[in-house]
């Protein structure tokens, strides 16, 4: 409690005389104290009072210390080995509660020698900020995360931390899971790095139930046993009528996102059942498939899904994909896919090819470059696949005489021309090498004579308004097909 003083007993400097002394009174002001920093540091002591320089010992000890509001917790680098749950967050007056490294320094937290669980527990709190950690070796794991946030909240970020060497069963790297009617809303997990973890039959990261308002951006995850990136709707025992919606995912690489069950089918990103979300600027290369939306739950439509400007190549499987995998799953709907480039995906040789439809309707596939791999196959649809329409894309594969593959609703076409004139899909499009800068380096961006420049729908809604380096792709002329924009600037 602050105490101000209002009176005085000063004399007057005007008379030479002294007044008489005034009765002094008190006011009582509310709290303005600011934020406090505690320290925590290896050879540091739990009874010291946490400054820098005298840290506490533990991290648990100084989250129990830390009991203002937007009290900041400052780990020195070094080895911890805790489980931490968070007592309490912030307020939208106070900020945030942080839990943070100290800056030039990564501390380690580690599981080694303590029983598999939730490296770090955030549940129905707001205004939390988690950043700079290295969380490892969280073994013999049954349903655990290296950060996990449970129930309702918002104002949660997750920034900059390293989640590597879950090892168990669903051991995942960071999970959000939505289970109260209150949302978990305005959550930014960015510049993440998740590795060499065990999510399966899980995934890496994923948003989960009752989530709306977020960003998943500029996170690294690669090396893990199942879905890469994976966004959830219709998990009823995690939330019974709400989905993960209204989101951007962007500027995210994901590789090596392997399945070790069921013939592997691991997305480096998933969509699964959620609603308005877009998915732009994300690279995806060497996982079972490259970027797919659907729905697993019956009932369940995935729908308003934006995927705009992503580089998906040599994937196992299939390159893109959409749709339910039965008619007992869900579907998809309303969703919109352009200007994305799919490089030689299928290379296990399945039969899945470039772009992959399921069950499906009242979608729109434009502007987007597909160049098939050994097999030919660019298209494969055997069933459920209604209304969806294709138109102004790229399409090429390297073998002679135009022999490409489309399977469309089990229909097999043996070329381009063959594949239009049965189906009536792709008005608008081409079958050409795309003319890529350096395609065995991974640069897809187009060479002047590419014949993806200046080829595209500009039918509003039909092409992303930047490129995938973030560039304005040009008006009043028709823009590229594909993920870069070929821009000629006057000298």
């Amino acid at each position: 409690m602050f105490l101000r003083r209002l009176g005085s007993t000063r004399s007057s400097a005007t008379s030479g005389t002294p007044t008489r002394a005034r009765r002094l009174r008190f006011e009582t002001l509310e709290d303005r104290r600011l934020l406090s920093n505690y320290y925590v540091a290896p050879g540091g002591r739990d009874g010291n009072p946490g400054t820098l320089a005298q840290p506490f010992a533990t991290i648990t000890h100084a989250l129990v210390a830390a009991r203002r509001p937007n009290d900041h917790v400052i780990v020195r680098g070094g080895t911890y080995r805790e489980h931490l749950v968070l007592p309490h967050g912030g307020t939208a007056q106070a900020g945030a509660f942080v839990l943070e490294n100290y800056p030039g320094e990564r501390p380690v937290l580690s599981g080694a020698g303590l029983r598999g669980g939730n490296m770090i527990l955030v549940e129905d709190l707001s205004y939390v900020v988690i950043r700079g950690f290295d969380i490892r070796d969280n073994t013999g794991v049954n349903d655990g995360s290296g950060i996990r946030i449970v129930g309702g909240g918002s104002h949660i970020e997750v920034r900059n931390n390293k989640i590597h060497d879950m090892r168990g069963q669903s051991a995942m790297g960071i999970t959000v899971y939505g289970t109260s009617d209150t949302p978990i809303s305005n959550l930014i997990v960015s510049g993440n790095e998740i590795y060499n973890c065990q999510p399966a039959n899980s995934e890496a990261l994923t948003l989960n139930g009752n989530v709306t308002g977020f960003q998943i951006t500029r996170n690294y995850v690669h090396d893990v046993n199942n879905i890469g990136i994976d966004l959830i709707g219709g998990e009823k025992d995690i939330h019974p009528t709400q989905v993960v919606r209204n989101g951007l995912v962007k500027g995210n690489v994901v590789c090596r996102a392997r399945s070790n069950y069921s013939g592997g089918f691991a997305a480096g990103i998933y969509i699964d059942g959620a609603c308005n979300i877009v998915v732009d600027g994300n690279i995806s290369h060497h996982n079972d498939v490259g970027l797919e939306v659907g729905a697993e739950n019956y009932g369940v439509v995935a729908s308003g899904i934006l995927v705009q400007n992503n580089l998906i190549y040599s994937n196992d499987k299939a390159g893109l994909g959409f749709g339910g995998a039965d008619a007992t799953n869900g579907r998809v709907e309303h969703c919109t896919f352009i200007n994305n480039t799919i490089y030689r995906n299928d290379t296990l040789k399945t039969g899945f090819g470039q772009l992959w439809i399921q069950h499906a309707s009242h979608n729109t596939v434009a502007n987007n470059i597909f160049w098939a791999s050994a097999n030919n196959v660019l298209v494969d649809s055997w069933v459920g696949n209604v209304d969806n329409v294709l138109h102004h894309n790229l399409w090429f594969t390297e073998a002679p005489n135009q022999r490409a593959i489309f399977v469309w609703n089990g229909r097999q076409y043996a070329s381009f021309a063959a594949y239009r004139t049965g189906t009536r899909q792709d008005a608008g499009s081409r079958f050409a090498n795309p003319r890529f800068v350096n395609r065995d380096a991974a640069n897809f961006h187009l060479t002047a004579a590419s014949p993806a420049v200046r080829a595209g729908s500009a039918n509003a809604g039909q092409f992303a308004a930047t490129d995938f380096d973030g560039r304005a792709r040009p008006r009043g002329v028709p823009p590229g097909i594909g993920a870069y924009e070929y821009i000629v600037y006057a000298v």
